[in-house]
């Protein structure tokens, strides 16, 4: 007989204690052996037994003053010295990696404020090296640095190349520390794309998702593969043709200052809220495992992670992450297949899972209230999973350390398979908790307390004997959160130097003010992110909290800039309207539903599960209830949404709010604006005129020209060629600057006229 239950302890006497111990005691132990009785006459007889157990264990029991079966489990099921020795071995690894890249693998770099590349010369699209011509297109005398696009015509560097500032500690420039001079390989960024994302809250919050909700969840494999194929073809090109250092300073030369604070701002928080998240997870797995207090947990991987990304910037992460994403693999991977064994092959997990009616992959029911069905894992991971991936400053600062397009791709292409694969192996194995537990539910007898250390719990009852495996386990756990929590300290200690200081601010730091103030962002990012751990602790399931708050500032972001590289003619009244209504809309809903459901209005329907093959003992301390859920009829319909349409409605809102607000404040003139700003796939609806104005932005930008957008013009301003507004004193240089590119551009615009906009040899020499 299938059941929902809860369980409710009740306080006992001292003498019951005694014997209930015993009794937990035994129970420990036939569970580690894989003996629990299952049958009635077997638990008869083996509730009997209990008044004969072991006077040591009743002894231990009664010592401790503990008694429930989870804290007789973590006594059978000990941290050996081999676990701890995995574990510290991670830990001391990650360390040496922010001293390796901090003080003895520094390249020599190019001044702090431009981004630098190669010195002599730099990759084409194919790999194949060029030398540098020392000059740029519009005879300018330059650096000698200089880069290839994807077509092999060069592109004159952001900045040129400075004199080498060298710090104290730790990488020698910013440039260096932040994107890694823009010299990292395609397979270590990838294996660093993939750690990034995948936190402890996939590792244990996708297992018990599937437990609890069935394979529903597991069909965002594909929307996973659309997303990479979206990023290649619509946002990278875009910001690998700019080669900027923040994402959201493209932003700014789209619409204006305005946008790219509020959105630079809206991504600082949103990592604020992540964070404790990140540091909850692994922490609460330890301290199922070992019974270690959280917050000690917590310290010691914010401590850690603060030391390697404050010295060895983004070098010391990527590298990093290379190899735990290898230790969180290998874990999850072996603790599968000797689960997967012991259970006595896959065909026992899928006729189990199948029984428990865990097996739902074309769930079509169209309302958008229930947690998984077909569109909403389809629609909603779509757009969740391409919010983050196409313009958070966390992806995009790794993408731009690689050096071209190709590159960017191929590590995407990378990072998209086996992100794949990983989320399939994390489904797989909450198939696997359900074959183990199909007949008795760890939540329903106390095993554990929340969803979250399902996968922890089952890892110490399956393989806990086995000393070593317990160990690379939550040293994947921990390598996980230690990734993404570096990834997000080194990307957001970049946007509050460029895009808070630099760019809201006004404020340009000396290199080595810039140096202390990067580092000292991580420091108090870190610090902080400890302060705000106890937050997670009042919040329910880790997987629909961590997609909510993430899907406000990522749903968001997202539709801005989709808005200014897919519609043209939107201007910066449309991206700010757009940009508000999407996220007070997508905020409304998402913390609507969160407060409902900490009301107990909302409560997740989870699918049932059985009591009826647990010991008797198990169930001495519970009460089995059966549990009425509420009328949430009269619940306001935006907070019942499943949190997957979260990120779809603030996208949504943006663009179409944007679109409608810059029709009615007046659209951009698409002969004055500049294509390189525009997504290619949008090219051909581009009018010829507007070619004759590509790459202008970021020239202009180069040079050190304040740049407006054409609907922000001051008063005091004169239009340019390409509808940018220049303070007066300025147009001078810039017409010197327009009328050389002209007679660069010229015979090359003579030929091209009348060709297809997507030749990519006009645009990129142009």
């Amino acid at each position: 007989m299938w059941h929902h239950v809860h369980y409710q302890h009740h306080a006992t006497t001292t003498g019951e204690t005694a014997r209930e111990s015993s009794c937990l005691c035994k129970a420990a132990k036939r569970i580690a052996r894989g003996t629990a009785p299952s049958t009635a006459s077997n638990r008869d007889r083996f509730s009997a037994d209990c008044n004969v157990e072991l006077g040591a264990c009743a002894g231990a029991r009664m010592a401790t003053g503990r008694s429930t079966l989870a804290d007789s489990l973590r006594e059978v099921y000990q941290f050996s010295v081999v676990d701890y020795c995995m574990f510290g071995l991670m830990l001391l690894l990650s360390a040496a990696c922010g001293i390796y890249f901090g003080f003895f693998k520094r390249s020599t770099g190019s001044d702090d404020t431009g981004t630098p590349e190669s010195s002599s010369s730099s990759d084409d699209e194919s790999g194949h090296r060029r030398p540098s011509t020392g000059s740029d297109d519009t005879g300018t005398p330059e650096s000698s640095s200089s880069s290839d696009d994807e077509s092999g015509h060069r592109r004159p560097s952001v900045a040129p190349a400075g004199k080498k500032v060298t710090s104290t500690f730790g990488s020698s420039t910013m440039d260096e520390y932040l994107l890694g001079s823009r010299k990292l390989k395609a397979f270590p960024v990838a294996m660093s794309l993939v750690a990034g994302y995948i936190s402890g809250v996939t590792i244990l919050g996708t297992p018990a998702e599937i437990y609890n909700f069935g394979t529903q969840y597991w069909l965002i494999v594909v929307p996973i593969l659309l997303m990479g194929y979206a990023v290649c073809t619509v946002y990278l090109p875009v910001f690998c043709s700019l080669k900027l250092n923040s994402s959201y300073e493209y932003l700014e030369l789209r619409f204006s200052t305005h946008v790219r604070s509020i959105a630079s701002v809206m991504f600082v928080l949103d990592e604020l809220l992540f964070l404790p998240m990140i540091i909850y997870v692994p922490a609460l797995a330890f301290n199922q495992v070992t019974g270690f207090n959280l917050y000690v947990i917590g310290a010691i991987v914010c401590v850690v992670c603060i030391f390697y990304t404050l010295l060895g910037g983004i070098k010391a992460v990527v590298f990093t992450d290379a190899w735990q994403v290898v230790v969180m693999f290998i874990s999850v991977v072996v603790v599968v297949i000797i689960g997967t064994v012991a259970i006595g092959g896959p065909d026992v997990v899928w006729d189990r899972s199948v029984e428990g009616g865990r097996i739902d992959f074309f769930n079509l029911n169209p309302s958008m209230y229930e947690r998984q069905t077909f569109w909403a894992v389809l629609i909603g991971g779509f757009f969740y999973w391409t919010s983050f991936n196409s313009v958070n400053q966390t992806m995009v600062q790794r993408y731009m350390s690689l050096p071209n397009l190709k590159k960017a791709k191929l590590s995407i292409a990378m990072f998209t398979v086996g992100m794949g694969v990983f989320v399939s192996v994390c489904c797989y194995a909450g198939l696997l908790l359900y074959a183990k537990y199909y007949e008795c539910d760890p939540a329903s007898v106390g095993l554990v307390t929340t969803d979250d250390q399902l996968f922890p719990h089952y890892v110490m009852e399956s393989v806990g004997k086995l000393k070593g495996i317990p160990g690379l386990f939550i040293a994947g756990v921990f390598g996980a959160a230690l990734s993404s929590l570096s990834v997000v300290l080194n990307s957001t200690s970049a946007v509050l130097l460029e895009d808070i200081l630099k760019g809201m601010f006004r404020v340009n730091p000396t290199p080595f003010v810039a140096n202390i103030f990067v580092r000292g962002s991580v420091v108090v990012l870190g610090v902080a992110a400890m302060g705000c751990l106890f937050i997670i602790e009042k919040l329910g399931g880790i997987l629909s909290v961590a997609s909510s708050l993430s899907a406000i500032a990522a749903g968001t972001t997202c539709g801005i800039f989709t808005l200014g590289m897919l519609i043209p003619w939107s201007n910066t009244q449309g991206a700010l309207f757009g940009g508000v209504s999407g996220a007070l809309l997508s905020g409304w809903v998402s913390l609507g539903s969160q407060f409902a459901g900490a009301s107990g209005e909302l409560v997740p329907h989870k699918l049932p599960v059985s009591v009826d093959g647990c010991i008797e003992d198990l169930l001495t301390n519970v009460t089995i209830v059966h549990p009425v859920y509420p009328d949430e009829s009269g619940v306001f319909p935006l907070y019942r949404l499943s949190y997957h349409w979260i990120t779809p409605i603030g996208v949504l809102t943006v663009l179409i709010v944007g679109t409608i607000v810059s029709f009615i404040t007046g659209p951009r003139d698409l002969r004055n604006i500049d294509p390189e700003l525009i997504s290619p796939v949008i090219h051909r609806f581009l009018p010829q005129e507007s070619f004759g104005n590509y790459g202008t932005a970021s020239k202009n930008l180069a040079a050190g020209v304040v740049i407006f957008s054409e609907e922000m013009q001051p008063q005091n301003s004169v239009p340019t060629a390409n509808g940018v507004g220049l303070p007066y004193g300025n147009e001078i240089s810039m017409m010197k600057h327009l009328l050389l590119r002209a007679r660069t551009c010229q015979s090359s615009y003579n030929r091209h006229v009348g060709y297809p906009q997507r030749n990519v040899s006009f645009r990129r020499g142009c």
